[in-house]
């Protein structure tokens, strides 16, 4: 598998994530581990990033279907399945020298399964499930595709219980069912990054919890921000910095 992937160009990745995606390996921690663990050595890692920011047009194809998330990341989706609707995606955690303490996402599942590996920083991860204990707002979370918002529909209240929960460091890998409930903190002075291969759908929407309601009404749509061009180039050029 290393072998496969060693200093590959952009096109040879994609095509064996496709292989690697249509052969149900990769909806599986053993099938899928391996490859993004390779996918997440640094030099590997580098290579990836260094093409991309050199080839103006693939740039331009990956700022057009990234944004910053609502989760206070930076989601850049790399590459993007043709036969398989698989992702492969890079998250940013930039540290906000501004804030103090730590900074918690609000709880989720995911509308699909996937294998994250942690290449810089670390954080505390948290997996829930519903049943007696704190009471959070859940919302109904559509996704946004193409376009310019996503919204949160209310679904009124639930008790969550924390079921584990564990400090992970860089080089950590470890997969997530879509059905699983969980959430991230992290220290608000702290860069983070993971490269994560997202596999296709399973669900139309996702659950989120959250401690305060969205807004006033049933629906909530809130507008999302992409990078521009020059902007993902700089993102990139500073998340190199972060493998140094």
């Amino acid at each position: 598998m290393a072998q496969v992937l060693a200093e590959a160009t952009l096109q040879e990745i994609k095509e064996h994530l496709e292989v690697v995606v249509d052969s149900g390996r990769g909806t599986t921690f053993q099938g899928s581990e391996s490859v993004v663990r390779n996918l997440a050595e640094p030099k590997e890692l580098r290579s990836l990033i260094g093409q991309i920011i050199s080839d103006d047009a693939a740039l331009a194809d990956i700022a057009a279907r990234s944004y910053y998330h609502a989760n206070n990341f930076l989601k850049v989706v790399l590459l993007a399945g043709d036969k398989n609707p698989w992702k492969l995606r890079l998250h940013m955690w930039h540290p906000q020298p501004n804030a103090s303490g730590t900074i918690t996402e609000d709880i989720h599942s995911h509308r699909w399964d996937f294998t994250t590996a942690l290449v810089v920083g670390e954080y505390f991860a948290q997996e829930f499930k519903i049943g007696p204990g704190t009471e959070y707002y859940h919302f109904k979370y559509l996704p946004i595709g193409q376009g310019k918002t996503f919204s949160l529909e209310a679904q009124g209240k639930e008790e969550l219980c924390s079921v584990f929960e564990a400090v992970l460091p860089a080089g950590t890998v470890y997969h997530i069912n879509h059905e699983v409930l969980h959430c991230i903190s992290r220290s608000a002075g702290k860069a983070a990054a993971s490269l994560v291969l997202q596999q296709p759908a399973e669900e139309d929407f996702t659950n989120v919890y959250r401690t305060s309601p969205a807004g006033e009404q049933a629906k909530t749509e809130i507008e999302v921000q992409r990078p521009s061009v020059a902007q993902l180039r700089e993102e990139l050029e500073h998340f190199l910095t972060w493998l140094d």
